[in-house]
């Protein structure tokens, strides 16, 4: 019996050790220059957001697509956070609603780092209309900064050779009105339509969706 619980107090020492050294590894949330953007890719961990038929998961194509924006916008001389920059979840392990303790880790990241402007990247799915395709960006009603963003990251996406012709959208998701910071979801395509899942997942059109974005932000 001394035994066992001996080993019972070991296991769980071992998980506390574990996850301290977890949260020590996290990245620091802090401006680092005089213009800062936090990426946000969307979902993670068990929350995959939309899957096509092939199995393709939207989180991983958002987690790729940001940390190639990072790229672009820390050669540009802009500063940048991401929210998440694994395949994790942000929530709490003890959360008993682990979408709404994800979400709230992103929201006190961004008041945390103070941003010039909020990127979140996302996928979209309409398997009722598999035809329909093309990036799209949204924007909260009540920030005229924010639609001005979209507007421009829009407009470079519908001159490009893309083949896109969409409009920047209001949009009503927690990311775009959690803070007072100037903030644009970018849906950069369609996972049900089978031709734009293929480019989605290329990554040279991956690089492509980060350079234009990068490039209207920084002409905004």
């Amino acid at each position: 019996m001394k035994l066992c619980i001996a080993f019972c107090v070991v296991l769980c020492l071992a998980a506390v050790s574990s996850l301290a050294f977890d949260f020590s590894a996290r990245e620091v949330h802090a401006r680092t220059s005089d213009f800062h953007v936090v990426i946000d890719a969307g979902h993670g961990g068990r929350d995959g957001g939309a899957v096509s038929r092939n199995g393709t998961r939207e989180a991983d194509i958002n987690l790729a697509i940001a940390k190639l924006l990072r790229q672009e916008l820390r050669s540009r001389g802009i500063g940048v956070t991401m929210t998440r920059t694994n395949s994790d979840s942000l929530a709490s392990p003890f959360a008993s609603n682990k979408k709404r303790s994800d979400m709230e880790a992103r929201r006190k990241i961004i008041e945390t780092v103070s941003p010039d402007l909020v990127i979140s990247i996302h996928l979209n799915s309409l398997p009722s209309h598999p035809g329909v395709r093309g990036l799209q960006t949204f924007y909260d009603k009540t920030s005229e900064k924010s639609k001005t963003y979209a507007e421009a990251i829009q407009e470079i996406f519908n001159q490009s050779n893309l083949d896109i012709n969409r409009r920047a959208t209001v949009g009503d998701y927690f990311i775009l009105n959690c803070t007072k910071y100037p903030s644009v979801l970018v849906e950069c395509g369609f996972l049900s339509n089978s031709a734009e899942e293929r480019l989605l997942k290329s990554p040279q059109y991956q690089k492509m969706i980060a350079q234009y974005i990068a490039e209207a932000i920084i002409n905004c």
